[in-house]
């Protein structure tokens, strides 16, 4: 999930039909809006190259989204000391806007990219391509933009069912994951999207036009059902511990020659949760609760 080096859209918030504010780096969207579990519905509308999100629609009949952030958040867990010692560059940056989508192939499986291990944020971690909003631009086509220039696949609304590309949920997510790992660095907001592919647009069909990026993206991966919900149960709010697991899932990764390679690899990796000794090649707590909304389609 790449960062926009120039002009950045960030979250505003706006409370009871009350004026938009930019929303702070320290600030708790969920908490702003009253929520205190961890999870809540609210409305969004990019606007002037602004994220507001808001308690109320913007429009009659709107549909609110499922936001969530988890119980480890750093930024609900910053101690009030912490807050005033994070750097100003850091402070100041308020909280960006990155967009993921959930490409479901016409054959019900669902693609996940693994970042490559020299970004600066979340390296090695299973996600689904996404990135950062660039001004002037609409969620939906910053999804499609950010999905051909990671993964070489370029689709459109009309190459998915009903010609419709929908809002699936919204994640709080901060870099790093836990305090334990340091003072966070970095804020955003991730709007999910599902996607849906007509049924002649086939993982097998796919396959053969992805180009990854290899500055962004160290490997690909259609997931079936099986494995989504196994990925799904390995989640750090509910299950006690690791789970273990003997099955593979067919990938293309990048070998030492950067060359792209049909590769068998184990699930077991990506089932770690968090805190972890090796960081890398797990799947993201959010990019778990977006599959777990997926799987409830």
């Amino acid at each position: 999930m790449a960062l926009a080096t120039q002009a950045r859209v960030l979250v505003h918030l706006k409370k009871n039909n009350g004026p938009v504010r930019l929303a702070a780096f320290t600030d708790c969207i969920l908490n702003f809006f009253g929520y205190q579990t961890g999870t809540g519905t609210v409305y969004i509308q990019l606007h002037e190259n602004r994220l507001i999100v808001s308690d109320t629609a913007f429009t009659p009949g709107e549909q609110p989204a499922l936001m969530k952030h988890p119980s480890f958040c750093p930024i609900i867990n910053l101690q009030r000391e912490e807050m005033e010692s994070l750097p100003e560059d850091v402070a100041s940056r308020g909280i960006n806007v990155g967009v993921a989508f959930l490409l479901e192939s016409g054959d019900g499986k669902v693609l996940l990219t693994k970042r490559s291990q020299h970004l600066r944020i979340f390296p090695g971690i299973w996600v689904p391509p996404g990135g950062h909003v660039e001004c002037n631009e609409n969620l939906i086509d910053a999804g499609i933009r950010e999905l051909k220039e990671e993964t070489g696949l370029s689709i459109s609304p009309t190459d998915c069912v009903n010609d419709q590309i929908k809002l699936l949920a919204l994640w709080e997510s901060v870099y790093p994951a836990k305090l334990s790992a340091g003072p966070p660095k970095r804020h955003h907001t991730v709007v999910y999207f599902h996607a849906k592919l007509k049924e002649n647009l086939t993982a097998e069909s796919l396959e053969s036009q992805l180009n990854f990026d290899p500055g962004e993206v160290g490997a690909c991966a259609w997931m079936d059902r099986e494995l989504i919900v196994k990925i799904v149960e390995a989640c750090e709010e509910t299950s006690p511990k690791e789970l273990s697991s003997d099955l593979t899932f067919s990938a293309l990764v990048l070998n030492d020659k950067q060359e792209q390679c049909k590769t068998e690899l184990p699930l077991a990796p990506l089932l770690k949760t968090l805190p972890t000794d090796n960081n890398m090649d797990r799947v993201s707590t959010g990019t778990k609760f977006a599959l777990e909304q997926f799987l409830k389609l």
